[in-house]
């Protein structure tokens, strides 16, 4: 039995063990069958229903063509699509795998839940029109990646990468509460964008990812951490790396960009981390080299809404198409609002080396300021600021600056421009709405200082300046206009002038860009100040020890109230107002330097008068000038001017005053007086007419020598005046036209009289006439004179010719003339000569270019005289002698003669000497070089009373043999007789012929020479 039951029990254990073996090969079998059906069938549709559920529920809507179990993969959707496939226009991701993993502790109690994702060979493609028939696409390829949905609404991303726009995109992450990530407030937009807003976006998004290209491929890599719920628990790492790349922007070189997020901890507010590398940078605005930005921002601690940031930018090189600097570095703080990119409030320095641009050069500069946002209403306005503040105009720059206050302070080092040189600037300012205030501006330049206050009202566009300056003015030359330098290159200074002024100006309308700066500044503008020079400088060549002035300038007039300029030998006052506007100008001078050093502000025309003048003390000035700028026609000025020890052409004048009055190039003098020891000269008025180049005298009267009249007239008056000369200055007086250029111009009339005068060679004790100059004349008329012992009185005219001489006429009579004292002055030898003179003379024409055309007319009449020490007479007294002792040196009782000058030869017909010895009769002529051709004839005892026919007749031949022919000069005549009688008619009278000389030249007696010059 025991075998019975053991053989039993083994057959029953292989029965059971087949069926068993059959049992689990069938379960095999199905099991092999159902995974090969769920492998190339796919999951029922039960399975996928579930299953899509669960991924709706987690937030994820897919579409995929089949479900299937692969092996060693688990479940796996294929052709997957993410998104919605009936709207063509919205972005696409297709996955052509995605391994679903199953929680298999879910799935034991017959649940269902995902927990995991892992994408394969994925594509995000994102259409953009173009138009009605032209798509353009966002692609991102080759999309891989493990998403994992943990429980608790917990998202899990590994291994993410990507290509997108020749990038490699590497993401990794984990949030938990996903599902509040549609909550997000920044996600939702308040107000929804118009229609096309997005595709407009897009489309220019994908054009500039086409512009893009890179030498190498980027990587992009991001990690994502926190609580959807809490934004401050995010934490998040960015990394970006470019080896070079080429973009619409410029292009980049070893291009590295870092962001890190870190959450919030404890009492540590979140903060986030952004750094920027290159080694260089190519924009069109910018070539920057070395290029290092660090950026720190962080929540401030109990105000979860704001941000604080930190700045800091450095660059080994930066150059724009302005300039270029050489190293720069830039640190900022600020803090703004998540919502609102534009900051509460901001500091920040800035420092630059070597800055290069087109307006000039900086060494170093180093710029700092703080600002901060006020609040929404505002600072508060004054009530007259509310009057004046219109609303506020759109275009206006700094209408974005209004929410904010603002200061800043520069420094900068070695500036150089084409206008402007500088050792050192070193400037602050402000800026709350509606002022904008330059604090302090301290420059040192050019070996002087400067310094300057700014104050700028937005709103009223009134701009206020203060200023105070150690600097030569010339080097702001660059900075002014054309006629701002022609101005000021008038003034020179030894040492830096001293300038202090204040300005104010209202500015034209902000939205003005072509503003009328003349019509609508200009007018505004408003100066105040004072300028002193105190050691020594220049206007137009004119030195000065000093000058100063104080000067104001509104309603475009300029007024200097008390100018003063101080010279060696004086001193300069004068007052000035100038009318922008109409080019009027005024001045009020008074004077006691010398004028002769204004010569440099005259052209050559202009000094001729100044030359004539040699002044040896300065003259006291005080006058008034007015005009209009750029028409010298229009200038007037009237004052006084006193002048001491002072010369005119070389005649000295010890002092002069004058009022003075000009106008229309007229400048008259009134009641000049001119003093020169005991000469003194006065006139009524002295006219000088500058456009008729005439002198006009009125009334003029002195006793002044004539000889200092006409050397100042000028040389060829004196010349002229010269053979008229007093010992004694003469009382004159004088009226008229004396001309400037044109000699035929003169028309100038003197009434003379003193003595001793003097003309050729005769002296007078007295004279007195009257003269007329008038042209290329000179009338002499009513002219009287003490005459050698009697009266003469007379008249001449010359017409002056330079191409022919001088032409003259003149007449002249004397009565009771003592012959003896005029024969002393015309010879120089002694005389016994006798008697007194009367007669006339009478030139009609004379020239003294040739003395043969004098042309005239006289007579001469001789009383009680004694005449034989004449040479042409004196040949008859030796014979005379001989009749009778005495009777050849006997006093004629009487002389008569007329004459007629022709062609320069005096010639008489009846010129008779009467004496009681005899009549001596004259006919012959005698030219004006004393040649005489004439015949002499002596009657004895012709005049004997009663009987001196008789005896005239009974000695006739006497008579014949006394008639004799004169030849030779007037000082050695030669003398022949006429008739030679014979020796037996001759013999009675032998004793008398043998006393008659046959040559008075060898027998005659020989009597003092006589010449007629």
């Amino acid at each position: 039995m025991p075998s019975l039951r053991k053989s039993r029990f083994w057959r029953l254990g292989r029965i059971y063990f087949r069926r068993f073996r059959i049992t689990v090969w069938l379960v095999v079998l199905a099991l092999l069958a159902a995974i090969i059906y769920l492998n190339q069938i796919g999951l029922p549709g039960f399975v996928k229903t579930r299953l899509l559920e669960n991924l709706r529920a987690r937030g994820l809507d897919l579409q995929f063509s089949r479900l299937r179990l692969r092996w060693f993969e688990g479940i796996v959707a294929e052709n997957v699509l993410f998104g919605r496939a009936d709207q063509v226009l919205s972005p696409q991701l297709r996955v052509a795998e995605v391994q679903v993993q199953i929680n298999p502790k879910a799935l034991a109690k017959l649940g269902l839940q995902i927990d995991s994702l892992i994408l394969r060979k994925g594509r995000l493609v994102w259409p953009i029109p173009e138009s009605d028939q032209l798509t353009r696409c966002l692609t991102i390829d080759n999309i891989q990646t493990d998403l994992r949905l943990l429980a608790n609404d917990q998202w899990e991303l590994d291994h993410f990468t990507a290509d997108f726009a020749g990038a490699r995109i590497k993401l990794s992450g984990a949030v938990t509460n996903a599902s509040a990530v549609r909550d997000w407030k920044f996600l939702q937009a308040k107000h929804p964008a118009p229609p096309g807003t997005w595709q407009h976006r897009l489309r220019k998004l994908a054009e500039m990812i086409e512009s893009i290209h890179f030498s190498a491929p980027p990587e992009l890599m991001l990690d994502l951490r926190g609580d959807a719920r809490d934004l401050q628990s995010f934490q998040a790492r960015l990394d970006l790396s470019a080896p070079g790349g080429d973009t619409p922007w410029g292009t980049v070189n070893h291009g590295k960009f870092a962001a890190r997020l870190f959450p919030a901890i404890s009492n540590i507010p979140p903060r986030a981390e952004i750094t920027l590398e290159a080694a260089d940078a190519q924009t069109r605005w910018a070539v920057i080299t070395n290029l290092h930005l660090a950026l720190h921002l962080a929540s401030v601690e109990g105000q979860a809404e704001l941000v604080k940031a930190d700045l800091f930018l450095s660059a080994g090189q930066v150059a724009t198409r302005q300039g270029h600097a050489g190293s720069s570095r830039l640190t900022a703080q600020w803090t703004h609002t998540l919502t609102n990119p534009m900051p509460v409030s901001v500091s920040g320095q800035w420092l630059g080396e070597r800055v290069e641009t087109e307006w000039g050069s900086v060494g170093k500069i180093q710029l700092s300021a703080q600002g901060a946002k006020l609040s929404d209403a505002g600072p508060a306005l004054t009530n007259s600021e509310a009057k004046v503040q219109d609303p506020f105009p759109s275009q206006a720059w700094w209408t974005n600056l209004q929410p904010f206050m603002l200061e800043w302070q520069c420094q900068a080092t070695e500036l150089a421009s084409p206008k402007l040189d500088a050792e050192e600037i070193d400037l602050g300012g402000n800026w709350c709405a509606p002022e904008l205030t330059i604090t302090n501006l301290h420059a040192k330049l050019y070996q002087g200082e400067v310094d300057l206050r700014l104050a700028l009202n937005v709103s009223t566009r009134l701009l206020e300046a203060s200023a105070a300056s150690r600097v030569d003015p010339h080097k702001f030359s660059p900075l002014l206009t054309e006629g701002g330098r022609r101005w000021l290159a008038n003034y020179s200074w030894d040492n830096l002038p001293e300038l202090n002024g204040a300005a104010s100006v209202v500015l034209p309308e902000w939205t003005n860009r072509a503003p009328d700066w003349r019509a609508e500044v200009q007018p505004t503008l408003r100066l105040d100040g004072h300028c002193k020079i105190s050691d020594g400088g220049a206007f137009r060549g004119v030195r000065f020890e000093s000058a100063e002035s104080h000067f104001t300038y509104s309603n475009m007039v300029w007024r200097l109230p008390d100018l003063t300029a101080t010279r060696p030998e004086g001193r300069i006052y004068a007052s000035h107002v100038s009318n922008d506007r109409t080019k009027d100008f005024y001045w009020r001078i008074g004077s006691t330097i010398d004028p002769m050093i204004m010569r440099s502000l005259f052209d050559t025309n202009q000094t001729r008068g100044l030359d004539l003048i040699h002044l040896t003390q300065p003259p006291v000035i005080a006058a008034e000038i007015w005009g209009r700028w750029h028409d010298p026609e229009r200038t007037t000025f009237k004052g006084e001017v006193a002048l001491t020890n002072f010369t005119v052409r070389g005649e000295s004048i010890s002092d002069f005053q004058t009022a003075m009055n000009y106008a229309n190039r007229y400048l008259l003098l009134t009641g000049p007086r001119a003093q020169c020891g005991d000469q003194h000269a006065r006139a009524d008025s002295l006219a000088i007419d500058f456009n008729a180049q005439k002198i006009y005298i009125t009334n003029g009267f002195g006793t002044v020598n004539p000889g200092v009249v006409t050397r100042a007239i000028g040389p060829k008056v004196a010349r002229i005046m010269e053979p008229y000369r007093f010992d004694k200055p003469p009382t004159a007086r004088v009226q008229g036209i004396i001309p400037m250029r044109r000699e035929e111009d003169a028309d100038l009339h003197f009434q003379v009289a003193g003595g001793p005068f003097h003309w050729w060679k005769f002296t007078l004790p007295h004279i007195d006439g009257d003269v007329h100059w008038v042209g290329q004349h000179l009338i002499l008329t009513d002219v009287r004179a003490d005459f050698y012992g009697g009266h003469a009185i007379g008249s001449a005219a010359f017409n002056f010719n330079p191409q022919h001489g001088v032409d003259y006429q003149y007449a002249v009579s004397t009565t009771n003339t003592l012959l003896r004292r005029l024969m002393d002055d015309l010879s120089t030898h002694t005389n016994h000569l006798e008697g007194f003179l009367n007669g006339t003379l009478q030139i009609t024409h004379a020239s003294s270019a040739d003395w043969r055309q004098m042309t005239g007319f006289g007579n001469i009449d001789l009383s009680d005289g004694l005449i034989w020490d004449i040479p042409i007479f004196g040949i008859f007294s030796p014979v005379l002698n001989g009749i009778s002792p005495g009777l050849g040196t006997s006093r004629a009782s009487a002389a008569t003669g007329f004459f007629v000058i022709t062609n320069g030869v005096v010639r008489t017909d009846n010129l008779e000497i009467r004496s009681p010895a005899l009549r001596l009769l004259y006919r012959g002529s005698v030219d004006l070089e004393g040649q005489l051709n004439a015949r002499v004839e002596a009657e004895l005892l012709r005049d004997v009373w009663g009987l001196g026919p008789v005896i005239s007749t009974v000695f006739w031949p006497v008579t014949k043999m006394l008639e004799y022919k004169v030849t030779g000069s007037l000082g050695q005549p030669r003398s022949e007789p006429v008739f030679f009688l014979p020796r037996i008619v001759l013999m009675p009278f032998r004793s008398l012929k043998e006393t008659v000389p046959q040559d008075s030249n060898a027998n005659g007696p020989k009597g003092p020479p006589f010449r007629s010059d």
